[in-house]
């Protein structure tokens, strides 16, 4: 009858104190992030450029290659990924290619940014990020 008990208390103390406060795994059983040899540049709009409202986007990456649209997951490679463009902070668009049309801008003075992620859409360990400010006239 002891061994019920002893199973008994292993489950109660697996489940936590029921005080609704969730717990975390140890770090040590953190998956570590990839990196990457690519690099990232953003070659359109120039740094300062006055542009209208409708903004053109060109990249260039080097040392990767873009994976497929449909990709989101499975294993991550270091020179496969996909591109996130914001504007200002908020994720805009994740295109396909390397180049890319905005939405429509306020006038003012703008912070493109170009990040190169992983396939899963996070970072890599050494992320890789381009930015620059223009103006929308």
């Amino acid at each position: 009858m002891i061994v019920p008990v002893i199973i008994g208390a292993s489950i109660a103390a697996a489940c936590g104190s029921g005080s609704g406060t969730p717990t975390s795994a140890p770090s040590s059983t953190a998956v570590a992030r990839p990196s990457t040899p690519a690099t990232l540049e953003i070659l359109r709009p120039a740094p300062n450029e006055h542009t209208a409202r409708i903004v053109d986007v060109d990249l260039r990456l080097e040392h990767a290659h873009l994976a497929a649209g449909t990709q989101a997951g499975g294993i991550l490679r270091p020179d496969r990924g996909h591109i996130h463009l914001s504007v200002d902070g908020t994720l805009v668009s994740m295109p396909l290619q390397l180049h890319d049309r905005l939405p429509p801008l306020a006038p003012g003075s703008h912070t493109l940014q170009a990040e190169f992620v992983a396939s899963d859409h996070l970072p890599f360990a050494n992320r890789v990020v381009a930015a620059v400010t223009f103006r929308v006239t």
